[in-house]
């Protein structure tokens, strides 16, 4: 409970120096309201997805993990089957529709109100198990209700978006810069939800199992949770706005129904935008500063003690959008911390090994990214820099300082309008990934083969 009051009074400080000063999107507000006058909008989107990955197969193993010789680690396989280096999807196919209320359903109180659903039948983790088959054909992506009776005080519920990181904010599908997820927000921030797995570094000899280890999860965040927010955007003027949001949600699978941890989940998130000439809705520009918290628990459903976990994650970022010199340029820092809870992998980091966690607090993860864009009329150049320190801090019980792993990645992206709702993407990420305090040998090869990869998408956005 210390640990959380701390953070949420460096949130609160957060909030005074933020509301004095600091237009990015703001996020909150175009996708969890309607203007008024819009009654009804309905819209899809398709993203085909090609991705190369240039891992290595493993070779040289020695031990038990010689059976691994000749497969691949999962970060060299691509998603949803983790079975190639080189996969084609239908990353992204989704419906959805959003509006007021209007006819014999709108009165006195549902015309301050608004609906906004969207469902997915894509081949991702919100269809499929992870490191699994195929879960369900469509699966509920967003499902929500907002309320704008009371000024300065919104409320949305259902299923929607969680607070945290620019990159997971905007709707990736129609804003995004990059294909792909830095390490630290594909691993820490989203979330693989499993009924038993391995706890204890796999170097401690005979793992510790909280469970029934299981080798595929059954659930993903997918960065949403079905739960009530308070939230709304405060203006100062023309160029002054504090934005801030409150949620409690399940901190459970979206895809799990009627399961409500004991704990509720907790989401904590505020921004302070100042705006500058240029540029419209979700591109508009301006100078954002923000940060973020997240704290639930975690308990593994098939063990027998029923040990509970705290997850915390929390971080501060910054992103500018401005003209200088007639182009657009995009600047934006991210920094992120995770701890307990930490999503290792699989054993052997092969599909069809156990799902490992390092669940106790003090396992710590950081995240730093560095992003920056520029836009020359139709074309969009983009570079990425992002460090990940997996378990930089141990908690000494089951994990120690032989299981960290420092992951650098720099990502080189070209994107390519050829209209508002038709484009393509292109990514080309150089991994590097170390073991810094390792004197395994197998170690050594697993962390080697991984390399780098390329990644190809079409939008069309109907």
């Amino acid at each position: 409970m210390v640990r959380i009051f701390n953070i949420l009074l460096l949130l609160c400080l957060c909030t005074v120096l933020l509301s004095e000063s600091a237009w990015c999107a703001d996020w909150l507000t175009l996708v969890g309201t309607e203007p008024q006058g819009r009654n009804f909008k309905w819209w899809g989107i398709i993203q085909p997805l090609y991705i190369h990955d240039y891992g290595k197969s493993l070779r040289g193993l020695t031990g038990k993990a010689a059976r691994n010789n000749g497969k691949l680690v999962v970060k060299n396989t691509g998603s949803p089957w983790f079975d190639e280096r080189e996969e084609f999807s239908i990353h992204r196919l989704r419906l959805g529709m959003r509006g007021r209320f209007t006819g014999r359903l709108k009165n006195s109180f549902t015309s301050r109100m608004s609906y906004f659903c969207m469902v997915e039948a894509g081949q991702n983790p919100m269809t499929y198990r992870i490191f699994g088959d195929r879960d369900r054909p469509v699966a509920l992506s967003e499902l929500f209700l907002t309320f704008t009776h009371i000024p300065y005080f919104k409320i949305q519920t259902g299923l929607f978006k969680n607070t945290g990181p620019e990159e997971i904010m905007q709707p990736a599908g129609f804003f995004g810069d990059y294909i792909q997820r830095p390490s630290f927000v594909g691993r820490d921030y989203l979330e693989v939800f499993s009924k038993g797995a391995l706890i204890s570094s796999p170097a401690a000899g005979k793992p510790e199992e909280a469970g029934n280890p299981r080798s595929t999860g059954y659930g993903f965040s997918a960065a949403r949770d079905w739960g009530i927010q308070f939230f709304d955007t405060l203006k100062a003027g023309e160029k002054l706005a504090l934005t801030w949001a409150v949620k409690l949600g399940r901190g459970e699978s979206i895809s799990t129904a009627s399961t409500w941890n004991h704990t509720p989940e907790v989401y904590l998130y505020t921004a302070g935008e100042y705006r500058l000439p240029g540029g419209r809705g979700p591109l508009k520009n301006g100078i954002k500063l923000y940060s973020w918290f997240q704290w639930g628990r975690r308990t593994f459903a098939s063990d027998p003690e029923k040990r509970g976990f705290d997850r915390f994650r929390y971080g501060v970022g910054f992103k500018a959008l401005a003209r200088i010199l007639s182009i657009r340029h995009r600047l934006a820092m991210d920094f992120m911390m995770a701890d307990g809870m930490i999503f290792i992998g699989l054993s052997g980091r092969v599909k069809g090994g156990s799902l490992v966690y390092a669940p106790d607090t003090g396992n710590r993860n950081r995240g730093f990214t560095l992003d920056y864009g520029i836009y020359i009329r139709k074309w969009q150049l983009n570079f990425r820099w992002h460090v990940h320190n997996v378990l930089y801090h141990t908690h000494g019980h089951r994990w120690s300082s032989v299981d960290r792993r420092d992951i650098n990645e720099y990502t080189l992206g070209l994107r390519y309008n050829f209209t508002d709702r038709i484009r393509i993407m292109c990514d080309y990420m150089m991994r590097d990934v170390k073991a810094p305090n390792s004197n395994s040998s197998n170690t050594d090869i697993i962390v080697n083969s991984v390399g780098n990869r390329l990644a190809l998408e079409f939008t069309w956005i109907f």
